[in-house]
C-alpha cells in the first residue's frame, strides 16, 4: 500500500463511549462545497451527491452476535460532516436514526494528513451495557476517492462494503 492511502485507527471505550480515531495521509481531498455540518447528506437519487460518493472514514458496528444482519454505520468527512444509520436487513436502511454520535475531523495540509475522531454513545450501539469480553462485529473503512481506492479493515471481497459475515470480531477489553 502507498504511504499516501495507509490509514491507522485506533480503538478505545469507556463505560458510556465508544472511541475510534482514523488517521489518514491524502494527496488531494474530495469533498463537497459548500460543506453541511448542520444535516445529513444523502440522496440516493442522485448519483455523486452523498457523502460516501467523496472521502469518507466509516465504521459499521454489529452489537448482536446473534444476528449480523443489524448494525449500525458511521461515516465522516474531512470536513466533519456525518451521517449515522441503522442497517436492519440490507437492503433496508434506516436514514432516520439517529445515534448521538459526535465528532470532529481536521486537515494538516502541511502534512497531508486528515484525522477523524469519533465518540459514539454505546447505548445506541447495545441494549445493555457492555463489559470487558463483550465482542461485536466491526468493519473499518476509508473512501480515498483521489487515489480511487476503498479500504477495509478486512476486505469483503465482494465490492461492497455491506457484507457483514465479513466483519471482524472486536473485543472490549480492560
Amino acid at each position: 500500500m502507498r504511504h499516501e492511502m495507509a490509514t491507522r485507527v485506533q480503538a478505545l471505550w469507556s463505560d458510556h463511549t465508544l472511541y475510534l480515531r482514523y488517521t489518514c495521509p491524502f494527496t488531494k481531498l474530495t469533498t463537497f462545497e459548500p460543506s453541511q455540518t448542520n444535516k445529513k447528506r444523502f440522496d440516493l437519487s442522485q448519483a455523486g451527491s452523498s457523502l460516501w460518493d467523496g472521502d469518507v472514514v466509516e465504521a459499521f458496528i454489529g452489537s448482536d452476535p446473534k444476528d449480523s444482519s443489524r448494525y449500525a454505520e458511521f461515516e465522516v468527512a474531512p470536513t466533519n460532516e456525518k451521517l449515522d444509520l441503522l442497517i436492519t436487513h440490507l437492503p433496508e436502511k434506516d436514514f432516520t436514526w439517529s445515534s448521538g454520535f459526535t465528532s470532529t475531523a481536521t486537515i494538516e495540509d502541511q502534512t497531508k494528513v486528515w484525522i477523524c475522531q469519533m465518540a459514539i454513545p454505546l447505548k445506541s450501539l447495545a441494549g445493555s451495557q457492555p463489559s470487558p469480553g463483550t465482542t461485536w462485529r466491526v468493519n473499518l473503512y476509508r473512501c480515498d476517492r483521489a487515489n480511487r481506492a476503498a479500504l477495509a479493515w478486512v476486505p469483503t471481497l465482494e465490492g461492497s462494503f455491506h457484507v457483514p459475515g465479513r466483519f471482524a470480531w472486536l473485543r472490549l477489553a480492560e
